[in-house]
């Protein structure tokens, strides 16, 4: 299995070998004899280059088969892309890919909102399904038939391990997880004291599965955040209302591996509040209506298809007993 990791100061010689090697195997063969020695010199055998990836300052990732590095992915802190290759005889494995992943993500959560590159014509089919756009001509660099590009990431989440704790890496929305990586939801419950929870419509038209359904609060966590604070800003992005942190209690946390190999963790929160639907500031582009319902009220909008399908909230029968 194929491991996935940021790279260490001691990674960083192997990582550039193994650069080197496809480069010469792969991508010199189209280009100039000149381009190689330009790579090399700027690329492999760059001093200034090299210490920034030993100390950090440029990040890397690497992939791994357990005994040695077989793909490679290097940046710099402005948001370029550097460096990305695979050996040969992993190619098609979609490593270039989660390492690309790995890559863009970590260079948002320094703050760059736009990635740049320069592909190479073989590299160039790659990158367009990445989601990249060419941003210039074809041209000459110093020998090396380039294509400049660029491409804006979306939201970026932490990247967890089995046990929940952050592995140091992020993701990309949206993007698939490799094996053995997380990431997390928290579910929301508001509950009055008195048999009630507070649930809320979805607005229409927004291009998910809960477009125009009764819900409660929920989303995925952000790069950073912890589950209280993931579940204290998705009711305010979505009510515009405060919880108060010392009401609330991790009620569940549930282990959701797919047939297709989603993996994620769901954090259900409950929080005793006394707010109305009077204080409720609706998000129009999140929701458009709230109320209070027991929880008869919601079984029965489950059934009726007003409310998400139970299969969402595998919990629900547990939760509203210890809550009645």
């Amino acid at each position: 299995m194929i491991g996935y990791r940021k790279a260490n100061a001691k990674d960083v010689g192997p990582a550039l070998d193994l650069a080197y090697r496809v480069f010469m195997a792969y991508t010199a063969p189209d280009y100039a004899p000149q381009a190689a020695v330009n790579f090399k010199k700027d690329c492999i055998d760059n001093r200034a280059n090299a210490a920034g990836l030993v100390s950090g300052e440029y990040p890397m990732f690497i992939a791994s088969d357990g005994k040695s590095i077989v793909g490679m992915a290097a940046g710099r802190d402005h948001g370029e892309i550097l460096m990305l290759f695979v050996d040969g005889a992993y190619h098609r494995r979609g490593i270039a890919a989660v390492l690309t992943n790995n890559l863009v993500s970590e260079l948002k959560m320094r703050w760059q909102d736009r990635i740049i590159l320069d592909s190479s014509p073989r590299a160039l089919p790659f990158y367009l399904k990445y989601g990249f756009r060419q941003t210039g001509e074809q041209k000459d660099n110093y020998g090396c038939i380039v294509t400049p590009m660029e491409y804006f990431p979306g939201e970026i989440w932490d990247v967890l391990d089995r046990d929940g704790n952050k592995t140091g890496r992020y993701t990309e929305r949206g993007r698939k997880l490799t094996a053995g990586d997380y990431h997390l939801v928290v579910n929301v419950w508001k509950h009055n004291g008195r048999g009630e929870w507070l649930i809320d419509l979805r607005s229409p038209d927004r291009g998910t599965i809960a477009d125009g359904k009764w819900e409660t609060t929920g989303g995925s966590a952000i790069a950073g955040e912890d589950s209280l604070a993931a579940a204290l800003r998705e009711t305010r992005e979505e009510l515009g209302i405060e919880l108060d942190p010392a009401r609330g209690t991790m009620f569940r946390r549930i282990d959701h591996r797919e047939h297709n190999g989603h993996t994620w963790f769901q954090d259900v929160w409950v929080f005793e509040t006394d707010l109305t639907v009077d204080d409720i500031r609706f998000q129009k582009s999140e929701t458009c209506a709230a109320m209070w319902a027991t929880a008869d009220k919601i079984r029965a909008m489950i059934k009726s298809g007003e409310f998400l399908d139970k299969r969402f909230y595998p919990y629900f029968e547990e939760m509203t007993a210890a809550y009645t």
